[in-house]
């Protein structure tokens, strides 16, 4: 799902992806979580994000999408249902 909505925000013509902010699961960092810009983004691929330098993020990592003041999109866990 991660995977449809940011390419809808990549060709959608009153939203741009790159101020978006995208949340995913990264161990290591403060509380496993790292937020991104959307900017930062070289690549949609069928499995994962391409980001600068070739960082790879399978989508089943992201967990929540916002775009300026919005939330876009959010993962849902054990806890929400």
């Amino acid at each position: 799902m991660a995977r449809k909505i940011l390419n809808q925000l990549l060709w959608h013509p009153e939203m741009k992806l790159s101020s978006c902010k995208i949340t995913y699961i990264h161990r290591g960092s403060s509380q496993n979580l790292k937020t991104i810009s959307g900017s930062q983004i070289k690549k949609i691929e069928k499995g994962f994000l391409i980001l600068e330098e070739d960082v790879q993020i399978p989508y089943h990592r992201i967990i929540k999408i916002e775009c300026p003041d919005i939330l876009i999109w959010k993962k849902r866990t054990s806890k929400d249902k």
